[in-house]
């Protein structure tokens, strides 16, 4: 049986949903190698060491992208569960005069990062130096990309609108903390994320951005996660009147054979709801109502046990963590009935990483 499988059917064969603290974490992960991509007739640019990255076009349709990388291993403990993952960078220059959109790809080949410094604004590159990447070159001027202008994957893993001057960041995606999480588990295979414009065929859309080498303002990569035993929470539940918002939270410990109460408060009184599980989050959610989200991911959902609460809408359950499963995230959302227009509200999400 699929692992998957052994371990929900052991939640769910466990389980009889909030009010225990918060405790996942964020960090702030500053990019460890960074470079802009130069598109030449010879691929002999690059930036390895200057202060700026490019992406876009430049006033001759000459277009320019930027590779960056993080050391995520470095920062986050082995073994946590990643939650969500965003860029934050810095607009310094364009000619552009409205926002414009911007793209994450998941590089899938090594590149590197040299000790070449373009001149002036760097917008045009200087001369690549040993092990600098450039437009056809992984590493100057022995290995080469597969397909110029980088090996990357075609769908993006986030996207961004970079304004006209100033720090910005990139929206939530889910495949964004997939893409860090597998940095996370496998170092060996991370090559980062390319940056592209939707619209870099067009002359003239050239943004600056601040590097690494910047003396502020450099690519920062913000990461919430879980470590191992760790109980947290995510987003918010639906209304339920006045300023409360249904909620849920574990209590206990997530160690393999211990037992976790799952608290449910300001739901509905006097009502009947179940518990849903999934063993992954989707932190951008999917909207049923205002303020009301599912962020379990809809196709890995599996039900577990029914509750009643009480007159002030509280109610608990409690679930046994499978022991032989550790570093799993545990992922609990529940639903009440209510006189609404959906028939019932949720609430945040309850997590936990077995341990």
């Amino acid at each position: 049986m699929h692992l998957f499988h052994r371990l929900a059917t052991a939640v769910l064969g466990a389980a009889l949903l909030t009010s225990a603290g918060s405790a996942q974490t964020s960090v702030n992960i500053v990019a460890n190698a960074d470079n802009t991509l130069y598109q030449t007739i010879f691929g002999d640019a690059s930036n390895g060491a200057g202060t700026g990255l490019f992406v876009g076009s430049n006033a001759f349709g000459s277009i320019r992208r930027t590779l960056i990388k993080f050391n995520v291993g470095s920062v986050v403990p082995a073994g946590s569960r990643i939650l969500t993952a965003r860029l934050t960078m810095t607009v310094t220059q364009t000619t552009v005069a409205l926002a414009m959109p911007l793209n994450g790809h998941r590089v899938t080949l090594s590149w590197g990062e040299g000790t070449s410094v373009a001149s002036g604004g760097q917008g045009g590159g200087g001369a690549a130096s040993v092990g600098d990447a450039t437009w056809l070159h992984r590493f100057w001027n022995t290995q080469l990309w597969t397909t110029p202008g980088g090996d990357f994957v075609a769908t993006p893993s986030w996207t961004a609108s970079m304004p006209t001057s100033g720090s910005f960041t990139s929206a939530l995606s889910r495949q964004a903390a997939t893409d860090v999480q597998s940095w996370l588990d496998n170092p060996t295979g991370n090559f980062g994320w390319l940056l592209r414009m939707p619209s870099e065929t067009l002359a003239s859309t050239a943004h600056r951005l601040n590097s690494r080498e910047a003396t502020s303002g450099k690519p920062t990569l913000v990461v919430t996660y879980l470590a191992p035993g760790q109980l947290g929470s995510y987003g918010t539940g639906c209304p339920t009147g006045g300023s409360n918002t249904a909620t849920a939270a574990y209590s206990g410990s997530s160690a393999g054979g211990s037992t976790l109460t799952i608290n449910k408060t300001y739901t509905i009184a006097n009502s009947v709801g179940a518990d849903y599980f999934t063993l992954s989050l989707d932190p951008v959610g999917v909207t049923l109502a205002p303020s009301c989200n599912v962020y379990l991911p809809i196709a890995e959902v599996l039900s577990g046990g029914a509750f009643l609460t009480n007159g002030y809408g509280a109610g608990s359950t409690t679930l046994v963590v499978p022991a032989g499963f550790p570093g799993y995230l545990i992922n609990c959302q529940a639903a009440v009935l209510a006189n609404n227009a959906l028939g019932f509200v949720l609430t945040n999400s309850a997590l936990c990483v077995t341990q």
